[in-house]
């Protein structure tokens, strides 16, 4: 593996792949703990997915009253039902107890997902479903900093900026919510950080030993991915795809190099068809009105792109994010990404082209066969996977980690992220604490839910996680400020 021999580079090395890590880590796990039991988008279907998981268990799943039934602690179904959809309300409402148990179709029974999240995330399910879903978020939000570190740290140095500004840039504020959650987007935002990009790297890797470590993230990233939802196999097998496309004239392609890609699309295939989220979407009938709907979506499908970034509301779309979030969050994607269409060569042009036109046909073709309109069926987290590997591609071949960013560019866009972290983190612990009829700076006035026998208040929490997500940010910005005077000085040199 590559290792820096300069003292200020280890330095850089410690605080990159340290320090970074563990302050994005501790961010995380305050968005883990700031939203209650049931809290994510479907979260009663999720959640009953995830206690049958590993199969009928008693007290955990039982067979219920029809074949595609299970009986479940009631509590995992009515979670939700206190605060879902009314933003003025909070969390504190009183839960079953946990051998409670309530027969319901409402879960993965028949296939709908694919089975692979369920079955990971029911190993940590149990009678105390609280500390059961924490641990679920904690584990969620450490695989997605393990593994995007790990990815960072395998890939060749003058791509490391491919994993780390696509994911920094697009995390604020849905990424920060549903990373750490138990809904299996989570695993399929993982998935769509490292796939491309590591295949990429493993096309051109330099030693057997690189190309086997590559190879083999890869395929956990696929499994996750795609064993989690069907669009998101979908997306591995477009991010193989995209990676041969980038490495076209670059690489030498043999059995042995598109082994891995070939590997990624079959494996991804096999997972899309365990699921029927694949299926059963009925086509309009009236040619009229494919035509209008065609039209119309394509006039407002820039809402569902921006929603990814604050416009559109978390958990049950009910929890509404200020201008303060989605606006200098979408000011500094807007500005990088464009900055990254500065190097334009045709492999990049084709791969950006291809990438585009995923996020138009995809959710057109929803939109269209259900006839209906954004702002219905495909939500934004569907399709945030594809508006990260969109910022990769468009910063591929930039020359250095800071994208040629001057010092005040590059700090304004750290502190733009920092400050939506910030606001959308205490909104929507607002959200779930009092609801948002109360109005105050603090958290904890008049409280009306958190988590009995937490350690720390929703204000601490709240500070850990600004401060925590403003240490990953700035840590990232002074090492890409480094990296790119050493590169600037050896160019001298």
């Amino acid at each position: 593996m590559q290792r820096p021999s300069a003292p200020g580079d280890r330095r850089r090395v410690l605080w990159q792949f340290i320090v970074a890590p563990l302050a994005l880590f501790a961010a995380l796990v305050s968005w883990a703990v700031a939203s209650p039991v049931g809290a994510s988008p479907d979260d009663d279907f999720h959640l009953a997915s995830i206690w049958c998981g590993l199969g009928e268990r008693p007290g955990l799943c039982e067979p219920g009253d029809a074949p595609d039934a299970r009986t479940v602690p009631k509590a995992l179904l009515k979670a939700s039902q206190c605060f879902a959809y009314r933003q003025d309300d909070s969390a504190a409402c009183e839960l079953p107890p946990a051998d409670e148990m309530i027969s319901s179709t409402r879960g993965n029974f028949t296939g709908t997902y694919p089975p692979v999240f369920y079955a990971a995330m029911g190993v940590m399910a149990s009678d105390d479903i609280p500390a059961s879903v924490i641990w679920m978020r904690i584990v969620n939000a450490g695989l997605f900093v393990g593994l995007v570190s790990l990815l960072t740290w395998l890939v060749p140095v003058g791509l490391r900026k491919l994993a780390l500004w696509p994911v920094m840039l697009t995390i604020v504020p849905l990424g920060t919510f549903i990373v750490p959650s138990t809904n299996p987007s989570s695993w399929a935002v993982i998935s769509a950080a490292g796939v491309w990009l590591g295949t990429y790297a493993y096309l051109g890797a330099s030693t057997p030993r690189r190309r086997v470590a590559l190879a083999a993230l890869v395929l956990v990233l696929t499994v996750m991915g795609a064993g989690a939802r069907a669009d998101a196999a979908v997306y591995s097998a477009f991010g193989a795809v995209l990676a041969l496309v980038l490495s076209w004239k670059r690489v030498r392609l043999s059995p042995l190099t598109i082994a891995l890609p070939v590997a990624v699309v079959l494996i991804s295939i096999a997972l899309f068809f365990t699921a029927s989220q694949s299926g059963g979407l009925g086509y309009a009938e009236e040619r009229d009105s494919v035509l209008v709907l065609i039209a119309a979506n394509l006039v407002l499908l820039p809402e569902l792109w921006v929603g990814v970034f604050g416009t559109v509301g978390l958990g049950w779309l009910d929890t509404n994010m200020p201008g303060t979030v989605w606006v200098p969050v979408v000011f500094a994607f807007g500005a990088i990404v464009f900055a990254g269409l500065r190097i334009l060569p045709a492999r990049k042009a084709v791969a950006l082209v291809g990438v585009m036109a995923a996020l138009v046909v995809l959710p057109l073709y929803y939109y269209v066969t259900e006839g209906v309109f954004v702002g219905s069926v495909v939500q934004p987290r569907y399709i945030y996977p594809l508006i990260i590997i969109l910022a990769g591609v468009a910063l591929y071949g930039s020359a250095r980690a800071d994208l040629r960013l001057t010092r005040l560019q590059l700090w304004l866009v750290a502190a733009f992220l920092v400050i939506a972290n910030a606001v959308a983190l205490h909104t929507n612990l607002r959200r779930y604490v009092t609801g948002t009829d109360v109005r105050s700076a603090n958290l904890e006035a008049n409280l009306e839910w958190w988590w009995a026998g937490a350690p720390l208040g929703p204000n601490a929490v709240w500070a850990l996680g600004v401060f925590a997500f403003a240490a990953a940010v700035v840590v990232l910005a002074w090492a890409a400020r480094v990296e790119s005077r050493g590169e600037r000085e050896l160019a001298d040199a």
